[in-house]
């Protein structure tokens, strides 16, 4: 009986008519905010919202697509399927946002690993990335005091995401000669230590920058958040204290972490 209440809140609030905005798009219909004071985001805080996203995560899924039968060497080495070509491939990759200025994140490259060799052989690329404050796979219906602030209904579906599309560029000796980069990547990945260039113990590898073109943003339901493709010059002219000041879903609160910034 209760799960029978259960699904029937549900279905209720999934019917129920969505806030009308002008601008974002309704994916999903949900229930309306009635808070007055309560107002979407504007791109300006959308892209604040996604750099400091970048920022706090360094763990992504890198995307690429694999290559045609021109390029079957490879493919013959790992038993690829003969109609893999075309398909994309999506991957857990380690990155770090360690040159904050430019908002392109740093990825430490293996050669070997499939992104790169998908990319090396033309394929496009893009870095999804995910705004997940608690690490959990549900949330309840309930709010708790911790959970206040993340968007109703409380469910992963309700938080922020964004598509990173651009380039690959590698980071150059002069750029890595101070040991800066290498030491904000360990800070977010002590065990990328393993597979640093030069380490005799791993495949070679190399850092390499995603120089971000394009930024699709999923903010949320579409009654409460923007859900577009955010202009360039927003994600790249935001400042660190814009970033800084950006405020997510469930986020902890930190004491001054931008300081630590590169």
């Amino acid at each position: 009986m209760k799960a029978l209440s259960v699904s029937t809140a549900l279905l209720g609030a999934a019917s129920a008519k969505s806030v009308l905005h002008d601008s974002p798009q309704h994916i999903f219909s949900n229930p309306p905010v009635h808070d007055e004071s309560y107002r979407i985001p504007s791109v300006s805080e959308s892209a604040a919202m996604a750099r400091k996203i970048m920022h706090l995560t360094t763990i992504g899924d890198l995307i690429t697509v694999f290559p045609g039968a021109s390029h079957n060497e490879v493919g013959e080495q790992e038993n690829r399927p003969q109609d893999i070509a075309g398909s994309p491939i999506g991957l857990m990759e380690y990155y770090a946002d360690c040159d904050p200025l430019s908002g392109n994140p740093i990825l430490l490259a293996i050669d070997i690993a499939t992104p790169y060799r998908n990319y090396n052989q033309g394929s496009n690329i893009s870095l999804g990335i995910r705004w997940w404050p608690d690490r959990k796979n549900t949330y309840s219906f309930w709010a708790s005091e911790d959970d206040e602030e993340i968007p109703t209904p409380h469910t992963p579906a309700a938080l922020p995401r964004f598509s990173l599309h651009g380039h690959l560029e590698r980071v150059s000796d002069e750029r890595l000669k101070d040991g800066k980069i290498k030491e904000c990547f360990l800070r977010a990945h002590p065990d990328s230590k393993y597979w640093q260039p030069g380490n005799e113990v791993s495949h070679a590898s190399h850092y390499v920058q995603l120089v971000v073109d394009h930024v699709y943003w999923f903010g949320g339901f579409g009654d409460r958040a923007r859900i577009e493709w955010l202009p360039i010059e927003e994600w790249r002219n935001k400042t660190m204290e814009e970033v800084s000041k950006a405020k997510l879903p469930g986020e902890k609160k930190s004491k001054s972490w931008w300081k630590e910034w590169l």
